[in-house]
Protein backbone atom coordinates (compact mmCIF):
# COMPACT_ATOMS: atom_id res chain seq x y z
CA UNK A 1 0.00 0.00 0.00
CA UNK A 2 2.79 2.41 0.99
CA UNK A 3 4.46 1.65 -2.53
CA UNK A 4 1.32 3.18 -4.75
CA UNK A 5 1.97 6.39 -3.19
CA UNK A 6 5.50 6.41 -3.33
CA UNK A 7 5.76 5.04 -7.12
CA UNK A 8 4.11 8.00 -8.49
CA UNK A 9 6.61 10.68 -6.37
CA UNK A 10 9.34 8.52 -7.38
CA UNK A 11 8.83 8.63 -10.84
CA UNK A 12 8.33 12.45 -11.18
CA UNK A 13 11.54 12.67 -9.70
CA UNK A 14 13.13 10.35 -11.96
CA UNK A 15 11.63 11.79 -14.92
CA UNK A 16 12.26 15.32 -13.52
CA UNK A 17 15.96 14.39 -13.62
CA UNK A 18 16.27 12.95 -16.59
CA UNK A 19 14.45 15.92 -18.77
CA UNK A 20 16.05 18.24 -16.82
CA UNK A 21 19.36 17.02 -17.69
CA UNK A 22 18.17 16.38 -21.48
CA UNK A 23 16.93 20.13 -21.42
CA UNK A 24 19.65 21.78 -20.24
CA UNK A 25 21.66 19.99 -22.67
CA UNK A 26 19.73 21.16 -25.18
CA UNK A 27 20.04 24.70 -24.13
CA UNK A 28 23.89 24.74 -24.01
CA UNK A 29 23.49 23.50 -28.21
CA UNK A 30 21.51 25.91 -28.63
CA UNK A 31 23.66 28.79 -27.03
CA UNK A 32 26.65 26.90 -28.56
CA UNK A 33 25.14 27.20 -32.00
CA UNK A 34 23.87 30.74 -31.88
CA UNK A 35 27.16 31.46 -30.21
CA UNK A 36 29.20 30.12 -33.40
CA UNK A 37 26.72 31.72 -36.16
CA UNK A 38 27.73 35.15 -34.53
CA UNK A 39 31.43 34.71 -34.82
CA UNK A 40 30.64 33.48 -38.20
CA UNK A 41 28.82 36.98 -39.06
CA UNK A 42 31.32 38.90 -37.56
CA UNK A 43 33.68 37.61 -39.93
CA UNK A 44 31.81 39.33 -42.60
CA UNK A 45 29.77 36.39 -44.26
CA UNK A 46 26.16 36.97 -45.45
CA UNK A 47 23.44 36.04 -43.16
CA UNK A 48 21.54 33.76 -45.98
CA UNK A 49 17.91 33.95 -47.60
CA UNK A 50 16.01 31.93 -45.32
CA UNK A 51 15.49 30.57 -41.92
CA UNK A 52 14.20 27.40 -42.81
CA UNK A 53 17.56 24.87 -41.72
CA UNK A 54 16.91 22.34 -45.01
CA UNK A 55 18.79 22.68 -47.42
CA UNK A 56 21.28 25.40 -45.87
CA UNK A 57 24.74 25.07 -46.80
CA UNK A 58 27.51 26.12 -44.26
CA UNK A 59 28.20 29.11 -46.00
CA UNK A 60 25.64 31.70 -44.44
CA UNK A 61 25.05 32.79 -40.97
CA UNK A 62 22.20 30.63 -40.75
CA UNK A 63 23.41 28.00 -42.48
CA UNK A 64 26.38 27.99 -39.08
CA UNK A 65 23.31 27.74 -36.43
CA UNK A 66 21.41 25.21 -37.98
CA UNK A 67 24.82 23.05 -38.10
CA UNK A 68 26.79 23.78 -35.28
CA UNK A 69 23.54 22.89 -32.94
CA UNK A 70 23.89 19.06 -32.15
CA UNK A 71 21.53 16.38 -31.21
CA UNK A 72 18.78 19.08 -31.77
CA UNK A 73 15.47 18.29 -34.31
CA UNK A 74 16.09 21.10 -36.72
CA UNK A 75 12.24 21.54 -37.31
CA UNK A 76 11.77 22.89 -33.96
CA UNK A 77 14.59 25.46 -34.03
CA UNK A 78 13.79 28.74 -35.48
CA UNK A 79 17.17 30.99 -35.82
CA UNK A 80 17.29 34.67 -36.68
CA UNK A 81 19.96 37.10 -37.85
CA UNK A 82 20.04 41.01 -37.75
CA UNK A 83 22.28 43.73 -38.27
CA UNK A 84 20.63 46.61 -36.37
CA UNK A 85 23.07 49.09 -38.04
CA UNK A 86 23.56 47.76 -41.35
CA UNK A 87 26.74 45.30 -42.81
CA UNK A 88 29.56 46.79 -42.64
CA UNK A 89 32.67 46.52 -40.53
CA UNK A 90 32.35 47.73 -37.15
CA UNK A 91 28.21 47.36 -36.96
CA UNK A 92 26.70 45.12 -34.94
CA UNK A 93 25.65 41.49 -35.60
CA UNK A 94 22.82 39.90 -33.50
CA UNK A 95 22.26 36.05 -33.82
CA UNK A 96 19.09 34.26 -32.09
CA UNK A 97 17.18 31.22 -31.81
CA UNK A 98 14.41 29.68 -29.82
CA UNK A 99 13.96 25.95 -29.78
CA UNK A 100 10.79 23.97 -28.69
CA UNK A 101 11.79 21.53 -26.18
CA UNK A 102 10.23 18.44 -26.36
CA UNK A 103 10.18 16.50 -23.22
CA UNK A 104 11.82 13.07 -23.63
CA UNK A 105 9.76 10.92 -20.63
CA UNK A 106 5.77 11.25 -19.68
CA UNK A 107 6.63 14.20 -17.15
CA UNK A 108 4.03 15.96 -18.88
CA UNK A 109 1.48 13.72 -18.66
CA UNK A 110 1.90 12.34 -14.84
CA UNK A 111 2.41 16.23 -13.77
CA UNK A 112 -0.91 17.54 -15.66
CA UNK A 113 -3.11 14.45 -13.84
CA UNK A 114 -2.15 16.30 -11.07
CA UNK A 115 -2.08 19.37 -11.71
CA UNK A 116 -5.41 19.37 -13.84
CA UNK A 117 -3.59 19.86 -16.99
CA UNK A 118 -1.79 22.83 -16.84
CA UNK A 119 1.51 21.32 -17.19
CA UNK A 120 2.54 22.83 -20.74
CA UNK A 121 3.51 20.11 -23.42
CA UNK A 122 7.13 21.50 -24.64
CA UNK A 123 9.19 24.47 -23.25
CA UNK A 124 10.73 27.12 -24.99
CA UNK A 125 14.36 27.91 -25.03
CA UNK A 126 15.63 30.88 -26.56
CA UNK A 127 19.15 32.05 -26.91
CA UNK A 128 20.76 35.38 -28.29
CA UNK A 129 24.74 36.93 -28.74
CA UNK A 130 25.78 39.56 -30.39
CA UNK A 131 29.26 40.45 -31.65
CA UNK A 132 30.95 42.98 -33.97
CA UNK A 133 31.67 42.47 -37.65
CA UNK A 134 35.21 42.41 -38.36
Amino acid sequence: MELAFFVPILLVLVFGIVDFGLGMRAYVSLSNGVREGARFGALGNPAGATTDCDGITNTTVYGKVCSSVDHLDLDELSPSVAYPSGFGKGNEVVVSATYEYQFVTPIGDLIGFFSGGTFPESISLQSSSNMRVE
